[in-house]
């Protein structure tokens, strides 16, 4: 069976689309564990990936929050400009919501999707391309916990706080691997249709 992956140029639709899952994600980040369990979630057997990787993103985004602010108040103690260092504080929150939201509309809600600027590509095979960044964010979560290693208790909290986000954008990028099996597991060559700005069909070929 061949994959059909679609290519929407200037597709407004689909930012609506996106827009209007705000307030179902919302609700999930208030609710942390509420599809899957503390202990359930760390398991390599789950009865939905979708829910696990959903679940994965919420804990990420927590994380990612204090990690962001204890990273503002070693900054501040270390003599940082304030503003700078606040200025810094909202983009690492902006980022790490933006991130677990439009993680799961791309890997949960279309089976596969990224967006850059005026296109967005819908492709199973992409789950794969959210798995890998996710292990290679969390690598490079890493190698920043040690470049902004603080003094004191901080010396050790921060690479500890750090590993851990890291830990969780390495399950996430196992669930992608997993959605990605659940689907097919298919990467042979697409056949790739090209969508307008209204969802029309304005090309179609095979890759």
């Amino acid at each position: 069976m061949t994959t059909t992956c679609t290519l929407h140029c200037m597709n407004t639709k689909m930012a609506q689309e996106w827009l209007r899952t705000c307030d179902e994600y919302a609700n999930y980040v208030k609710k942390p564990f509420s599809s899957v369990g503390p202990a359930q979630i760390w398991k390599c057997h789950q009865a939905n990936w979708g829910d696990a990787y959903k679940e994965w993103g919420v804990l990420q985004f927590w994380v990612g929050l204090v990690v962001a602010s204890v990273i503002a108040v070693v900054r501040v103690i270390d003599g940082k400009d304030f503003v700078k260092a606040a200025t810094d504080l909202s983009v690492r929150i902006l980022i790490a919501y933006l991130l677990a939201h439009f993680s799961w509309f791309a890997v949960v809600k279309k089976k596969g999707c990224f967006c850059c600027f005026i296109a967005c590509c819908e492709c199973p095979p992409i789950l794969l391309v959210w798995g890998v960044l996710n292990m290679a964010w969390g690598m490079l979560g890493v190698v920043d916990s040690l470049r902004d290693m603080g003094h004191g208790p901080f010396l050790y909290v921060l690479p500890a706080l750090q590993a851990v986000y890291s830990i969780i954008l390495f399950y996430s990028g196992l669930c992608c691997f997993k959605i990605w099996t659940q689907n097919g597991s298919d990467i042979s060559k697409p056949f790739l249709q090209v969508k307008g700005p209204e969802g029309e069909q304005v090309a179609g070929s095979k890759v």
